[in-house]
């Protein structure tokens, strides 16, 4: 598979990862000074709200992303403005209905948490959705046409401002609301849309140009997938809910200081996945689906490559590493934390199977796998945390991956014939060729010095 070592993959993979290092490295920075800065509770929300939020989000890439991408390479240039269009036109209507369902439903939710301050904060958080409809879009036509430079300056710069607003209310010591840190987080998503309109420009198609067929074919697409991401989303979100319907905010903060450091491991999965699609379904057109089989294989095996030592490190210091990012208040994260990051070695599969769904036009599997997989996970997290309490909860989810991991697996057996053993052999191949890399690197600078 020489095309994953090609520049064009390793300078996509580069800005990808690179866009997900920012939001990590930048998301752990807010947080590494907000739960200094947040009373127990107060964090608790912030917590809630950002779940929610990247629910919204991610649903809305759903939605429209892969719908997109695809059908731009499937229509002939002529088109192209057609599809765009659509996904605009979904995209407004989209943020409209679920911003009035937000206004519609916060209060009940707030009431239901306990969690003062959250259904102002979803009331604000209507400008940074309307911010985001422009900003999508200009990403979305990014990757379709395998260009992640703009996407990367975006993120850095939205997530980065944020961060450095935090940063100078913790060194001024003001303890901010939590509905003006969602201002905030709204006035750095305004810099972030000049920035993504500066870069994008180039792909933008300003032409309207109408056509009901091709709404309907970009929404059918999309829903499947977008239904995916819901499931998904709300899948790794029913443990912190559940937490803060059983237990209480502060069980909520605890465990979320855990996940905060967890979710480092998932950042490579998903940047492998965003490259790896429109290559995939650009594969899919010209060569037919068997191509699927060992981009899956190498894309999991790549994904390994780089969590498999992240997963050791954490798991073998997990007490010193709470103990100097959260502080000792949160020392009841530690052990929690040593059964989330093992998410980490499965989430690689579950994340490659829904590119290998989409791309081969099986989005309809990917959306099912994932319904069944929100009921067991609904399961195992109110089972676990009756019986064990908050660390329940990771129990419970730790059991609904592994056993969702394996239903997914079986199904690309049945489709596209992988093999666990090629993974593992991809994985081995990565190791070997990042040392020969390092050991050519430590000969010629040692030839350089004599």
């Amino acid at each position: 598979m020489k095309a994953l070592s090609s520049p064009n993959w390793i300078k996509s993979g580069f800005y990808s990862v690179g866009s997900r290092a920012s939001i990590l490295i930048f998301g752990f920075g807010t947080f590494y000074f907000l739960v200094r800065l947040l009373p127990k509770n107060d964090f608790g929300a912030w917590s809630i709200f950002l779940t929610i939020t990247t629910i919204i989000e991610m649903s809305r890439n759903g939605l429209i992303q892969n719908a997109l991408i695809k059908l731009l390479h499937s229509y002939d240039a002529e088109s192209s403005s057609k599809v765009v269009t659509a996904s605009w036109v979904l995209n407004v209507v989209y943020s409209m209905l679920v911003y009035l369902l937000l206004v519609l439903i916060s209060p009940f939710l707030q009431d239901m948490l306990g969690m003062d301050g959250l259904a102002s904060m979803f009331y604000y958080f209507g400008i940074t959705m309307l911010l985001l409809i422009p900003i999508s879009q200009y990403n979305y036509l990014q990757q379709a046409n395998f260009s992640y430079n703009g996407i990367f300056w975006t993120a850095f710069v939205r997530q980065g401002c944020f961060f450095l607003s935090v940063l100078l209310l913790y060194l001024l010591n003001f303890r901010p609301s939590v509905s003006l840190l969602v201002l905030i987080q709204a006035g750095c998503t305004l810099l972030a849309l000049f920035v993504a309109f500066f870069v994008a420009r180039k792909y933008m198609v300003f032409k309207f140009d109408w056509e009901v067929q091709i709404l309907k074919k970009v929404f059918h697409f999309g829903k499947y997938v977008m239904g995916t991401n819901i499931f998904s989303l709300f899948f790794k979100s029913v443990d912190q809910l559940a937490i803060g319907y059983f237990l209480n905010a502060s069980g909520v903060a605890a465990y979320s200081a855990a996940m905060r450091l967890s979710n480092m491991v998932e950042y490579p999965a998903t940047s492998v996945a965003e490259v790896a699609y429109p290559y995939s379904t650009a594969q899919i057109k010209a060569k037919g689906e068997q191509v699927t089989k060992t981009i899956y294989e190498k894309s999991v095996g790549l994904t390994l490559t780089i969590t498999l030592p992240i997963v050791l490190f954490i798991f073998l210091f997990s007490d010193f590493i709470i103990f100097v990012i959260a502080g000792s208040q949160y020392s009841e994260a530690s052990e929690i934390l040593r059964i989330t990051i093992l998410f980490g070695l499965v989430t690689p599969f579950n994340r490659q199977f829904g590119m290998a769904m989409d791309s081969s036009n099986r989005p309809h599997l990917n959306f099912m796998l994932l319904v069944l997989a929100l009921i067991i996970n609904v399961i195992t997290n109110t089972v676990g945390i009756q019986y064990f309490g908050l660390i329940g909860a990771a129990y419970g989810t730790l059991a609904s991956y592994v056993i969702i991991s394996i239903l997914g697996h079986a199904i690309l057996i049945k489709y596209f014939d992988v093999s666990f053993i090629s993974i593992y052999n991809a994985m081995i191949s990565f190791y070997e060729q990042a040392y020969q890399f390092a050991i050519k690197r430590m000969v010629g600078d040692g030839r350089q010095q004599t």
